[in-house]
């Protein structure tokens, strides 16, 4: 619930720049391509917990919730009663809910989105800017792999698997660049199946 507050936050913060559908389609989209997240609190049960709190703050509750909560909750209904927000909010997520999530060629991802779909190829690119010993890509994702060595396959499985997620889900390089070069500045196909061929050269040389 308070990850739906955070993302109308970020909307209100973006003066204009996004909107809070989309965004919303793109948690509901976040959501239902994993099944972790689908099994744990899917988007029709966080609009049914948004609906309960807000009968909850309805019926005097507010001053019982957390004060960063309150806080938030406050700066994301700009006026608004707090119960009524949180209502409305729900219905949102309940009327979005009832169609396919968006084609990543309709709604392309953001970084937050890409934060949670490709938390490693993302966390590379600070060991990327970290290593300045290194000169080509191969270079790094080997000094990479030297961090983790020899507890390799439990780290670079993960990775690799994202690297080809990507290639998967974004085959030709314009769909590529609209989803992931902002918040992955490196990534490029060529640069993925260098990571990828760095990485089994390595296990098939270290860990056969």
């Amino acid at each position: 619930m308070v990850r739906l507050i955070d993302l109308a936050i970020r909307v209100q913060e973006s003066t204009g720049a996004l909107s809070l559908d989309e965004e919303i389609r793109r948690y509901i989209r976040v959501v239902r391509k994993s099944d972790t997240a689908e099994w744990s609190c899917s988007a029709h049960a966080a609009a049914a917990l948004l609906d309960f709190v807000g009968d909850f703050l309805a019926a005097g509750g507010l001053d019982s919730a957390p004060p960063e909560f309150r806080q938030k909750l406050a700066q994301a209904s700009e006026g608004i009663e707090p119960a009524e927000y949180l209502q409305t909010l729900a219905g949102i997520v309940r009327i979005l809910d009832r169609d396919l999530p968006p084609e990543y060629s309709e709604l392309p991802m953001n970084t937050w989105e890409v934060g949670l779909t490709f938390p490693l190829l993302r966390g590379f690119t600070a060991a990327l800017t970290d290593d300045l010993e290194s000169v080509t890509l191969s270079d790094s994702v080997r000094a990479y792999i030297a961090t983790e060595h020899p507890f390799c396959p439990e780290s670079l499985a993960p990775w690799a698997a994202e690297a080809h997620r990507a290639l998967v889900l974004f085959p030709d390089a314009e769909s590529l660049q609209a989803n992931l070069l902002q918040p992955i500045p490196w990534i490029s196909a060529d640069a993925l199946r260098e990571l990828l061929r760095t990485v089994d050269e390595h296990m098939m040389r270290e860990h056969r």
